[in-house]
């Protein structure tokens, strides 16, 4: 059952439509340009999210530190996949992009499933301060990242995605985890957890039993994306393939008996 409150409900459905709107006029601008002017939306959102984040920690640096800014949470690797995804090529280039579309894809599930999980109450004040600001923008820019990305089909699965997602959420867990435990921030719940069945999990089969579930979770749940992204892709490719087949060879028995 998706929890939303009143506000939620007014605003983020506005807030979809224009990001899908949006989205589609900028793939639709760029659909037969090179390949980095495609990717000149991704650049600008890139650009913006890191100035976001910058009068982010200036901000916390002079009101005083709190480590929890400390931008290694599960929505704060969007900054780095996208810097990867949008200035390089090649397989760091993939590797950023397939990290975009499995977190984006669980980020995008998660936020529609329970916007106040992740971004509070900023729908009541997106204006109040920078810190509702930030997360209201911050995080409706993801979203329009990974649609735009998709319609622009700067995006399309790999058997390799696979091992891309193993290192990556495998890389994210050996940099977050003992950080998380070396200054006592709960990144990406994983001291303890805000939902209840996963706090008594990690109650009954202690800390490092949990520690271990939270990572597998990780890697299935973004490898099942990637398999059933794959799925979907080569179903859509083979029934593309068999149409381009029939057409091949209608053109074919035609010219033969013309002639």
């Amino acid at each position: 059952m998706m929890v939303w409150t009143k506000e939620e409900g007014v605003v983020l459905p506005i807030m979809l439509i224009v990001i899908v709107l949006l989205s589609l006029f900028l793939s639709f601008l760029t659909r037969k340009k090179s390949d980095i002017i495609k990717r000149m939306p991704l650049i600008v959102l890139t650009v913006v999210v890191w100035l976001l984040e910058i009068v982010k920690q200036v901000l916390n640096i002079v009101s005083g530190y709190s480590l929890w800014a400390i931008p290694l949470h599960f929505c704060s690797l969007f900054l780095y996949f996208y810097s990867l995804a949008s200035f390089f090529r090649g397989k760091v280039g993939e590797f950023g992009k397939t990290m975009c579309y499995v977190a984006g894809s669980l980020f995008v599930i998660l936020f529609y499933f329970n916007p106040s999980s992740i971004i509070g109450s900023s729908c009541n004040n997106i204006f109040q301060d920078f810190s509702s600001f930030h997360t209201f923008t911050y995080h409706h820019i993801i979203i329009l990242f990974y649609l735009t990305m998709l319609f622009s089909k700067l995006y399309r699965p790999s058997k390799k995605d696979f091992l891309y997602v193993a290192i990556g959420i495998s890389g994210y867990a050996i940099i977050m985890i003992p950080l998380a435990h070396i200054l006592n921030v709960n990144f990406c719940n994983i001291l303890t957890s805000n939902i209840a069945f996963m706090e008594a999990l990690r109650l009954n089969i202690g800390q490092v039993g949990y520690t271990i579930v939270m990572i597998l979770i990780g890697i299935i749940g973004g490898e099942l994306i990637v398999l059933i992204s794959n799925l979907i892709y080569n179903l859509i490719c083979n029934k593309k393939k068999d149409k381009d087949d029939k057409e091949f060879k209608k053109i074919i028995k035609i010219i033969k008996s013309e002639a």
